[in-house]
């Protein structure tokens, strides 16, 4: 399989201690799992890889363990699971640990262990001491998100691994269709494989006829059909929404959110920025902001702030209980698409 490219890579040897933090479960996943093989061979993982969940284990016990010397082997692995005394959350935790052991042993590491830190959060608390000292003390990877060109690495080196070849108008259409959740979109690759069979290319057709649509593609081609003035395509599209049990509610809060993605994409052009850079800005990945951008194209600012105005009436409307939501929605369609 071809090397996925340096924002996954595990470059050896090894750190002694890994800090992966991220909403992206898939990614923690595969990026635990490539340092678990670079560090234990197969038949020694039985003896030399334990996982403690900190929900349920005091962190000093998971510090004792990488401590002691791995049972015949050269390497052996500590995965910490939950550690959210790391963030700013103020639950209640069920038990009690001592960080004054662990930040000493991020400060003098074992030689013959690898620490490997699960930190399934967006954002890590930065004022706290432990988190300084593992920052610094570690090789952390950031895995909310990866960039465009990673993540078409992984898929089509996903959909090689399942004898199958993943183009890049393939990816384009499944992102737009299917949104950014890793896990999600590799589920999607392993049904697109089997679906076209081996040595043939997945293509934007072969997406469009499986890909599993989320509810933000659905409201994308809502808002899509709104601003081209297809009003009639648009409320049939918001009307299988409704069939589905879609609360309106939400479905004017995505709709509001994508037209605030256009409107700062608009006004970031305007003053320079390139998609990368607004994306870093916004916080989204970069695919997002293109299509954001190619969607706004024929809108002056003017008119999506209009737009915002009228989608903020119109939830003060729903939530106030002066307008039945679902015609309220549907008037606000037909009021968007009249601009």
């Amino acid at each position: 399989m071809p090397a996925i490219t340096d924002q996954l890579s595990i470059k050896t040897p090894l750190q002694p201690i890994y800090l992966l933090q991220g909403t992206q479960d898939y990614l923690i996943k595969y990026v635990r799992k490539k340092i678990v093989e670079l560090a234990v061979l197969p038949e020694d993982r039985d003896l030399n890889l334990s996982v403690y969940d900190l929900n349920e284990t005091p962190i000093e016990l998971a510090v004792e363990d990488a401590m002691t010397l791995p049972f015949l082997g050269d390497k052996k692995v500590i995965v910490l699971l939950n550690p959210s005394f790391l963030t700013g959350e103020a639950k209640k935790q069920k038990v009690e640990h001592h960080l004054d052991e662990f930040l000493t042993y991020i400060s003098e590491p074992s030689p013959d262990t690898i620490l490997v830190i699960e930190a399934p959060y967006e954002k890590l608390d930065k004022r706290k001491k432990i988190v300084k000292s593992l920052e610094s003390g570690s090789q952390t990877f950031s895995l909310n998100q990866l960039s465009e060109e990673s993540l078409f690495q992984l898929l089509k080196d996903e959909g090689q691994s399942l004898n199958a070849i993943y183009t890049k108008g393939a990816h384009d259409r499944l992102l737009a269709l299917v949104g950014f959740n890793v896990a999600q979109l590799v589920n999607e690759i392993h049904k697109l494989a089997l679906y076209v069979g081996d040595q043939r290319e997945i293509k934007e057709d072969d997406v469009e006829v499986l890909a599993t649509r989320s509810l933000e593609s659905n409201v994308f081609d809502l808002v899509n059909h709104v601003l081209k003035r297809r009003a009639d395509l648009a409320i049939q599209l918001l009307q299988d929404l409704f069939k589905q049990k879609q609360e309106p509610i939400r479905l004017l809060a995505l709709i509001t959110r994508q037209v605030r993605i256009m409107l700062q994409t608009l006004l970031y052009q305007k003053q320079g920025y390139t998609q990368k850079e607004i994306a870093s800005r916004l916080k989204l990945h970069p695919y997002a902001v293109k299509i954001a951008a190619e969607l706004g194209r024929t809108f002056q600012p003017d008119q999506l702030k209009q737009t915002l105005i009228w989608c903020s009436d119109t939830d003060y409307g729903m939530k106030t209980g002066r307008e039945e939501k679902e015609v309220a929605l549907q008037l606000l369609i037909h009021r968007i698409a009249s601009l």
